[in-house]
């Protein structure tokens, strides 16, 4: 379901097993140059997942943007449907994967890597949390949260990565390549 590359992505930034950190990793990849998704998988868990990411805000910049479509986890039973805000150049995005005692009818999206959106676009060339941004662990009685993004910074960290098309990633090694035989 997800790519090599997303797992390469994550485990790039990722500390060594023995001394391994939670940690975040959101990933913004194309397969073929058009067609997007976002996932996000929580790195050496230190307990059980109930929610990789259970409120979430985000802005994306880019260009072509189209087709957004989003985990209907974030339609909250509770607090009302995400706010999705979509133009050829922008997404906006606030929504929130209730966790328990709040929860969807079928519970959140618990799965680790957890898709958040498929869409189309030209390019993405950024992506920012805006707001609080939250993930939580099973918890007894209540969920223990888990803090990515606040007005108080986090206590998780995290890390964002935009993976273009291999298409464009050979045509740039490409003429990188020439530009370089070139100068010999």
């Amino acid at each position: 379901m997800f790519s090599r590359a997303f797992t390469l992505a994550c485990l790039v930034s990722s500390a060594p097993a023995a001394n391994a950190q939670t940690e975040l990793c959101v990933l913004i990849e194309t397969t073929n140059g058009t067609d997007w998704t976002i996932t996000a998988e929580l790195l050496n868990p230190a307990s059980t997942v109930l929610a990789v990411i259970s409120d979430l805000g985000f802005n994306m910049s880019g260009s072509g943007f189209d087709d957004f479509s989003y985990n209907p986890a974030f339609d909250s039973m509770f607090f009302g449907p995400a706010t999705v805000g979509v133009t050829d150049g922008q997404v906006d995005f606030l929504g929130g994967n209730t966790i328990p005692p709040l929860n969807n009818d079928g519970g959140p999206d618990s799965s680790n890597p957890l898709h958040i959106a498929s869409f189309t676009a030209t390019e993405v060339t950024d992506f920012a949390f805006v707001g609080q941004v939250n993930g939580a662990y099973a918890g007894v009685p209540f969920p223990v949260i888990l803090t990515y993004q606040n007005m108080n910074g986090g206590n998780t960290p995290y890390s964002i990565k935009i993976v273009p098309a291999p298409a464009s990633a050979a045509a740039f090694f490409g003429v990188a390549g020439l530009a370089f035989r070139r100068r010999r």
